[in-house]
């Protein structure tokens, strides 16, 4: 089974920035550093017209629900990557694909930046899936909960990023 939620969230900057930070190697770098409690590392960087960044992060050990965090490994590493379009006709669209290192765990996120009258709205649909027997339909909720949040706190770093570098 598989679970999906959307969600939206508005950056306090206009599209073209915003789409510009993120297809921007620098922008990487800080979220790698600033998007967790341990720092992360962007593993490659492509840029051009059609961005695509591959992350590896920790996982910190309160993203698994509580009654599974016996079967895990002490440090979890997520293996991120995110594709980013150019914009055209007023938004971009990309993606986001993740896997758990040693855990049986997916998720992926359609992204869609778009025009919001001067702040950018970043709308994401995303899925979570659990391949373990019997459990993964109880645990994909509790981490999708996890990638909500994950999103929310991105869209806060995006709009932090560019405050810091206005």
């Amino acid at each position: 089974m598989t679970t999906n939620s959307e969600n939206t969230h508005s950056i306090g900057f206009p599209l073209a920035e915003v789409h510009a930070a993120l297809s921007s190697q620098e922008y990487w770098e800080y979220e790698a550093k600033n998007i967790g409690d341990e720092p992360g590392e962007v593993r490659n960087f492509t840029g051009g017209p059609n961005v695509k960044i591959e992350l590896a992060e920790k996982l910190p050990i309160d993203a698994v629900p509580e009654s599974f965090r016996a079967m895990v490994p002490a440090t979890l590493e997520l293996a991120r990557t995110v594709t980013l379009g150019p914009v055209e006709g007023g938004r971009a669209t990309g993606t986001v694909t993740a896997e758990v290192s040693g855990l049986p765990v997916k998720f992926n996120a359609d992204l869609v930046l778009q025009d919001a009258d001067g702040a950018t709205s970043l709308s994401a649909k995303s899925a979570v899936d659990v391949k373990i027997p019997m459990m993964g339909s109880m645990l994909e909720p509790k981490i999708m909960e996890w990638v909500e949040q994950f999103i929310a706190h991105e869209s806060s770093l995006i709009e932090k990023y560019l405050k810091e570098n206005a």
